[in-house]
């Protein structure tokens, strides 16, 4: 058996790869907003600061950054009282329901289903 690789292929893959990598974090963030999680005071934490960073996308990661002096301390101290007027399920730690919560296989399923086209 003889293998050749094709490099014009390869490139053309892993350029969809990783904008679908790209893509992928943008629905996560999404699906966070959507889902209440985050604090939500003036709505600054969760729908201006919280982005998809792609700086390091060549080296196939993506990041989803809240870029506020105060994020840290929130999703770090869960105790803090949260106000849930607007988001219901407002709290700390609000990706662990991604990392080893109920929505753990969320980001392999949307990333697979969008690498087939769907």
């Amino acid at each position: 058996m003889r293998f050749v690789r094709n490099a014009g292929a390869l490139s053309q893959v892993l350029g969809k790869a990783r904008q679908v990598l790209a893509d992928t974090a943008e629905e996560v963030r999404a699906d966070l907003v959507a889902s209440g999680t985050m604090p939500l005071d003036s709505g600054r934490l969760q729908n201006d600061a919280t982005t998809v960073c792609t700086r390091r996308l060549r080296q196939n990661r993506v990041a989803i950054v809240s870029d506020t002096v105060y994020a840290r301390r929130k999703y770090f101290n869960p105790q803090f009282n949260f106000r849930r007027d607007v988001n219901n399920q407002a709290g700390g730690r609000w990706f662990d329901v991604y990392l080893n919560g109920g929505k753990r296989l969320m980001v392999r399923d949307v990333f697979v289903r969008r690498m087939r086209g769907g």
